[in-house]
């Protein structure tokens, strides 16, 4: 049992710790403007990993074991390639990502989705080993290669933080790619054509939804470097990470509310009290840590981050109500996603997108007679209010459900014996 609570838990911490690690390291050597240049790239990768996951990691874990897996992964591998080079195009075309790192772009994004369809065939077939070792070893080669081309090669630019990016995916890509086609065979092209279709059915649902998500987190980045620039983009940029940091409780406990609804969703009983239960202690929690955030004095941040990051902390407390409200919208959207209900998740990603798109549209030109800070600010309480808006939605339809009434959304001892019996259960049928 120790190695699968290791594998679950412990991976996470530690990829967790590489990650802040990093942020403290690329703030202190690149400054706000490389950090803001890197906030855009990854963000651009990310964006393009959504779309090709229509035809690939987000359907494979269900898809693999129930039909062709040589075509799966050969459509999954080719329709990448095809995404991945034509989305770059247009999204440099439109500068929404760095131009000057134009080719390191295009092999980050390649090398991303081929790591990402490995890992979720390898997930497909059980070997959860393999997919814990993949993500802990892909963060650990980041940290290395960056700390070796900064402190090793003297190399100072954001390049360098770039490079051990797109050498890190690859490499953990290359390792994977053998022990994840393991046992598929050439078998013909008969039925192909149904075999893209399902993967349209199963992924474009979900990968809608995360897409609309991303951009309802990251959207405020392309206004924000629109009107201001990069170095006020790397302070947004830290305050969002670091604010988000809160959202390891919430996310942690997802995972068991996702398999005690999957499991149980018979139960109607049980998994409405589950559900309310995780939030409870989920907002609880992110209360806890966030005010500890806040109170941090800015000498703490400058001491972490440098001295250019000495605006930090109004703009976390502008982000914080929308991200300690987010963090009960984490544990809703997965009860949803556990009964199949992805439109409601959707519509709530939509509705706080729109918030931000309209709102930060229509700010653009006071953005543009505004000290940089102004905009900082103004973007944090708009990304505020929409993810309180998202949440908002969300909670009536949980709500109008369950039956359940707002008083009952103080925590009993009851909350905390039903979290720990879900995570002890949860344990078991991993060991």
């Amino acid at each position: 049992m120790l190695h699968k609570i290791f594998g679950t838990i412990g991976t996470r911490i530690i990829c967790v710790g590489i990650s802040f690690a990093l942020l403290i390291i690329n703030s202190h050597v690149f400054g706000p403007e490389g950090v803001g240049t890197i906030g855009l790239f990854v963000l651009g990768v990310s964006i393009l990993q959504i779309l090709t996951s229509l035809l690939g990691s987000s359907s494979l874990v269900y898809m693999l074991p129930r039909h062709n897996a040589f075509q799966i992964l050969f459509v999954a591998h080719i329709s990448s390639l095809i995404i991945n080079i034509a989305g770059s195009a247009i999204m440099l075309y439109f500068h929404l990502v760095p131009v000057e790192y134009a080719s390191w772009f295009i092999v980050a994004t390649i090398c991303v989705s081929i790591y990402a369809t490995n890992t979720a065939t390898l997930l497909s077939k059980e070997k959860i080993a393999w997919f814990n070792i993949a993500a802990l070893l892909q963060m650990v080669l980041l940290i290395m290669f960056t700390l070796y081309l900064i402190y090793g090669s003297r190399c100072t630019n954001v390049i360098s933080y770039i490079a051990a990016y797109t050498i890190s995916y690859f490499i953990v890509a290359l390792l994977t790619f053998l022990p994840s086609i393991k046992g598929i065979t050439y078998t013909g092209w008969t039925g192909i054509k149904q075999i893209i279709s399902q993967l349209i059915k199963y992924g474009i649902i979900i990968q809608i939804t995360n897409l609309v998500q991303m951009l309802n987190y990251r959207f405020s980045y392309y206004i924000i470097e629109f009107c201001a620039g990069r170095s006020p983009l790397g302070i947004f940029d830290n305050s969002t990470k670091v604010s988000e940091s809160i959202w390891i409780i919430p996310k942690s406990l997802s995972s068991l509310e996702y398999a005690a609804v999957s499991n149980h969703h018979q139960d109607t009983a049980y998994i409405h009290n589950i559900t309310l239960s995780f939030v409870k202690l989920s907002l609880l929690g992110s209360l806890i840590t966030l005010a500890v955030v806040i109170c941090l004095p800015v000498s703490v941040f400058t001491f972490l981050l440098g001295e250019g990051f000495a605006d930090i902390k109004p703009v976390i407390c502008l982000l914080a109500p929308g991200i300690f409200i987010f963090s009960g919208n984490i544990i809703i959207s997965h009860y949803f996603s556990g009964l199949g209900k992805f439109t409601v998740n959707t519509i709530a990603s939509a509705i706080g997108l729109a918030i931000t798109v309209v709102c930060g549209l229509a700010c653009i030109p006071l953005f543009h007679s505004a000290p940089a800070m102004h905009t900082l600010m103004i973007m944090a309480l708009i990304t505020s209010i929409s993810y309180v808006c998202s949440f908002g939605y969300t909670l009536i339809k949980f709500c109008r459900e369950t039956q359940v009434h707002i008083k009952q959304f103080i925590i009993t001892r009851n909350d905390i014996l039903m979290v720990k019996q879900a995570l002890l259960q949860r344990l078991h049928h991993e060991s």
